[in-house]
């Protein structure tokens, strides 16, 4: 009908209608607006958005829809009910009631009404009128559950079980065809621990709604939570054969066999459903989860193989385009993870993981204003995501907003006053202001807040750390270790809190504790090797280093620290196979590479860099990272023009990337083949995305020099030296600023 006449309010409004039952909110919203801005005098749209916004906690927009509804029909009985719960919601009780009398008196016996004065007597402590109350409702209301519902809530309270019981097995008498009747049931029941009643009450949902596939999988999350899952595996088998074509039952089963690392297992369980409804939806479905499977495992390339069979068959699917979305993004193709994103949020503009993900490709893209923007978005639909809130606020924070974004903290804190995050975002806030007493404040309710964990004691360190007071830093620091004698975080602030109090006999001693303790701790001896580095005691930190080394032969830390003490020894050739050790076996660290990089070209060993990133390049062919590091060290130090026009055509792919690191590869290159207005073009838009890159400044300033713009050159050439910073070419830079400036003496 809407799409015959996309203004036929009452059509828009009974799909609102019909998305709020089904629980799809958020879009139930969207059409109840839309009704609102459409007809000034839509009555029922602007009720529900009322009851809506009271329930997500939003009075100011609740008080203005109560002033339109009443200003439409101030004898609407609904309207009465919603002003009184707006009252109730002010604690303003006196008025909540009064409201409430004068509908009474209107409809005795309308539910709402008198769900309201019973909520309102348990807040005066009348709790034997308020069921009184819900009884007589009840009696008056046979076929509503909602006195009843209230009703068995009460009694819960109250720890009376056998009326709780009573209740809830007369509420799924009124609607024995509600599944959600007979889970609460359950529920309460289990909390009990009357486990065994519990279950009877799931089996006989199964009996009486034979064809209630989620009455099966109620029974299956029992048994998982309050039996074991191979107890739930050995009864949901014979029902997917009796059922074979209740997908949901197959999900389950997958989901089932991933929480017992059966991964094999589960991947032939969706298969099997791909294979079952071909082209349907429950195929793509699982093609999806198939997908995330794959990268989950490190199957990257199949998941990625999947993607591109799903966006073949259903290029909208939205599963799908935010998977590609994420590769992209993974892989820095910055433009096609934002173009992804952006066709998710197309059709589903309040998908909260979309927005995330717009937002963080847009940091990435360095374009914090359209991160923050979308990120605003996000919590404006769902304002209880404490992630989205403390990501919002970590964005504020970036751009200077401090003020700003502790009121997001304090937002989290305000609905949640335990959250962990959020009581870290507030110690990390008072950090940064310097506010000590604050910060320790902070660690403290951590320390409360958490009783078991050593979090808040590691916060209280840190604190201690920047104020300077070391030794109170180390008190805190080894009580979150004998909290949580593993943790990485508060041994390694231990031992620089050591080392910066000249106490590295201690860092060993309590190194070598942990390491008895724990002899296959791996950064306890790659700290203990540092420690004996900083006192210059060589062969034991490479002993150190080794054994860390041996126990985790993919980490690069001990490969680093190994080959810098080969260097401080003069060792080149060692130090050389160290980091290529450390490449093969960490798979291309990135870092080790570099360093190996640095060393060569200390030594002006070009020719062998270049042959490290190649080999690199070879192995990560779609790696835009690797890529921008071999072209851009050609650009730097090559002039061979036959090199340069490779680098040109590998460089390629990196002027799509909208990354101002990589536009300003493909610029440099451009300009050593002399194609000075070409780097022009791709430098200015490396200097808009980052402004302040020395290098970038420069390399757009001689190319405004060799074009004869002398006052562009010295403009860029100028930022890039104030900057401070040792780069390629800063000689390059100053004599040419001296050649523009004697020059204009002429």
């Amino acid at each position: 009908m809407l799409q015959i006449d996309p203004k036929d309010v009452e059509a828009r409004y009974q799909l609102a209608e019909t998305l709020s039952k089904q629980g799809d909110v958020q879009n139930a919203v969207a059409q109840y607006l839309a009704v609102i801005k459409e007809d000034p005098k839509h009555l029922m749209s602007r009720l529900r958005m009322g009851q809506i916004y009271l329930l997500v906690k939003q009075p100011d927009e609740t008080e203005k829809l109560i002033a339109q509804i009443q200003a439409i029909d101030p004898e609407n009985i609904e309207g009465m009910v919603l002003s009184a719960s707006f009252q109730a919601f002010k604690n303003n009780t006196d008025a909540a009631l009064s409201q409430l009398q004068v509908a009474l008196k209107k409809q005795p016996d309308e539910v709402t009404a008198n769900l309201l004065l019973a909520s309102l007597n348990v807040r005066l402590g009348k709790l034997d009128q308020a069921i009184a109350i819900l009884q007589h409702n009840s009696e008056k209301n046979p076929t509503n559950p909602g006195p009843l519902a209230m009703l068995s809530r009460l009694y819960a309270d109250a720890k009376d079980v056998d009326k709780t019981r009573e209740t809830l097995q007369a509420i799924i008498k009124i609607e024995p065809q509600k599944l959600d009747h007979r889970k609460s049931l359950a529920v309460y029941l289990a909390t009990n621990n009357l486990l065994d009643d519990a279950e009877a009450v799931l089996r006989s949902a199964i009996n009486e709604l034979p064809e209630d596939e989620q009455a099966k999988l109620l029974l299956i999350d029992f048994l998982v939570s309050k039996r074991k899952p191979e107890v739930a595996i050995a009864e949901l088998l014979p029902m997917i054969g009796q059922y074979p074509d209740k997908y949901d039952l197959r999900f389950k089963l997958a989901e089932l066999e991933l929480v017992q690392n059966q991964v094999d297992q589960a991947v032939e369980t969706l298969k099997e459903i791909v294979a079952l409804d071909k082209q349907g939806p429950q195929s793509l479905k699982a093609r999806n989860k198939l997908a995330k499977l794959y990268v989950g495992t490190q199957r990257v390339e199949e998941a990625k193989a999947l993607v591109k069979n799903i966006l073949e068959e259903n290029p909208r699917d939205a599963e799908a385009l935010a998977l590609r979305g994420e590769f992209a993004l993974a892989e820095r193709r910055i433009a096609d993870a934002i173009g992804d994103f952006r066709a998710v949020l197309v059709d589903q503009p309040q998908n909260i993981k979309a927005l995330k993900l717009l937002s963080a490709a847009h940091l990435l893209n360095n374009d914090p204003v359209l991160a923050r923007e979308n990120m605003e978005k996000a919590v404006e639909i769902a304002p209880n995501d404490e992630s989205a809130r403390l990501d919002l606020a970590n964005l504020l924070q970036q751009s200077g907003k401090s003020e700003r974004a502790f009121e997001q903290v304090s937002a989290v804190l305000k609905t949640n006053p335990n959250s962990k995050l959020g009581l870290e975002a507030a110690f990390k806030h008072y950090l940064s202001q310097k506010q000590w007493n604050n910060a320790q404040d902070s660690a403290k309710r951590m320390q409360e807040a958490f009783a078991d964990e050593g979090m808040g004691y590691y916060l209280s360190g840190i604190a201690y750390q920047a104020e300077g007071k070391l030794d109170n830093s180390v008190t805190a620091f080894a009580n979150a270790l004998s909290k949580q004698p593993e943790s990485v975080e508060p041994l390694t602030q231990l031992t620089k809190s050591f080392l910066a109090l000249k106490q590295s006999g201690k860092a060993v001693v309590k190194l070598n504790e942990i390491i008895k303790q724990q002899p296959n701790n791996f950064v306890a001896y790659n700290l203990l090797g540092g420690v004996y580095l900083a006192d210059n005691k060589f062969a034991e930190a490479m002993s150190a280093y080794s054994k860390a080394k041996a126990l985790k032969p993919e980490w690069p830390n001990p490969y680093r620290n190994m080959a810098l003490i080969y260097l401080a020894q003069s060792k080149k050739s060692e130090a050389i196979k160290t980091f290529q050790e450390g490449i093969a076996n960490s798979k291309d660290s990135m870092e080790l590479i570099n360093d190996l990089v640095s060393l060569y070209q200390g030594a002006g060993e070009h020719d062998k860099a270049i042959a490290v990133y190649e080999d690199v390049y070879k192995r990560h062919p779609d790696s835009l990272d690797v890529l921008n590091n071999l072209t851009s060290y050609i650009s730097d130090h090559v002039s061979d023009s036959t090199q340069l026009e490779r680098a040109a055509k590998l460089a390629e792919p990196l002027i799509k990337a909208n990354n101002p690191y990589m536009l300003d590869t493909a610029g440099w290159i451009a300009y050593k083949q002399g194609g000075y207005a070409r780097a022009q073009e791709l430098l200015l838009k490396a200097v808009e995305l980052d402004p302040n890159s020395a290098i970038s400044n420069y390399h757009l300033g001689m190319s405004y020099y060799q074009q004869k713009d002398n006052a562009k050159a010295r403009e860029y050439l100028q930022k890039a030296v104030a900057t401070k910073a040792n780069f390629i070419g800063l000689d390059a830079a100053q004599e040419t600023l001296k050649s523009i400036d004697a020059a204009s003496h002429i």
